[in-house]
């Protein structure tokens, strides 16, 4: 063990001799000298930080350790305090400012010391490369102020999310869309906000459609092409649609870009798959009124009822 003078705290047993200890900030400029001196050593003149976190998983109190070390509390984020203690507030520490500056790589690698589960995931994550981190919506866990309102102030979490995504706030008031504002369906349901839609299983992006529609998912007798090869989004709009079953345009005009055929018009009987559709289009039929199994369907090829 070796001990300082450290004149704002009185004689301290230092818990770590030196920085070098595998965890985010090095590399970040931290002295060679510099050591960890406790969470107590902190609150001497920072006793207005305790209050903000005292209910957090972050709370002093808890002394929520790095894995692998000894490091807890303010210096898991913050690096080791010795030389701002002995300074009396001028000497090294990562404070708010120099956090700041970070990048987010630095950021991101302040948080997932602990959050271990999310190291992989965030790097492949849609929030990766926004310019969004931990911080930005996970603000009820820390002790400063921010730009959006915590989670906890709100009583459906999806409203959370729409602070910043206003599009998808816009669709789901259109008059076909999942019921997010009602609270029936969450943005969690289908968004990992840490990580990317999956790369395997079916089409990828749609294993997380098929979670709730099962029935969608075959497999069945006659599959459709267009179903097996692509995502449910190039026929629907997840989030909400001015059409009906969120169909990203109305009528046979969604088919009609993969089913068309040169002789598809007036002068040959609008023909279509050897057979003539004109009498149905004509008035306004739309395909699926009569295609009605348009996933796939276990009876007919042509996927009619």
């Amino acid at each position: 063990m070796q001990r300082l003078i450290l004149p704002m705290a009185g004689i301290l047993v230092l818990i770590a001799a030196q920085a070098s200890t595998g965890t985010y900030s090095e590399g970040l400029g931290v002295p060679a000298e510099a050591a960890y001196v406790g969470a107590d050593a902190c609150l001497d003149c920072h006793d207005d930080v305790e209050d903000p976190a005292a209910h957090s998983p972050h709370a002093v109190s808890r002394a929520a350790t790095v894995p692998g070390t000894g490091i807890d509390a303010c210096e898991a984020c913050h690096g080791p305090g010795s030389l701002h203690v002995e300074q009396e507030g001028d000497g090294f520490i990562l404070g708010a400012e120099a956090i700041s500056r970070m990048s987010e790589a630095d950021r991101a690698a302040m948080c997932t010391q602990c959050h271990a589960n999310r190291r992989v995931d965030w790097h492949a994550g849609p929030h990766a490369g926004s310019g969004v981190g931990c911080a930005d919506c996970h603000l009820d866990q820390m002790h400063f102020t921010g730009d959006v309102t915590p989670p906890s102030h709100y009583r459906n979490p999806s409203e959370f999310c729409l602070q910043c995504h206003g599009s998808q706030a816009s669709d789901f008031r259109l008059p076909f869309r999942h019921r997010v504002l009602e609270g029936t369906v969450t943005c969690g349901d289908c968004h990992d906000p840490h990580a990317d839609f999956p790369d395997v299983g079916w089409n990828g992006m749609s294993d997380v459609c098929l979670a709730c529609h099962t029935e969608m998912s075959g497999p069945f007798v006659f599959e459709h092409e267009g179903v097996a090869g692509e995502d449910c989004v190039a026929c629907h709009r997840p989030h909400g649609s001015m059409n009906d079953k969120l169909l990203v345009t109305d009528g046979g005009t969604l088919c009609l870009q993969c089913h068309f055929e040169t002789s598809f018009g007036p002068d040959d009987n609008w023909e279509l798959g050897d057979a003539n559709h004109g009498g149905y289009l004509g008035g306004e039929a739309r395909c699926y009124d009569c295609h009605t199994e348009i996933h796939g369907s276990n009876v007919s090829p042509t996927f009619r009822d």
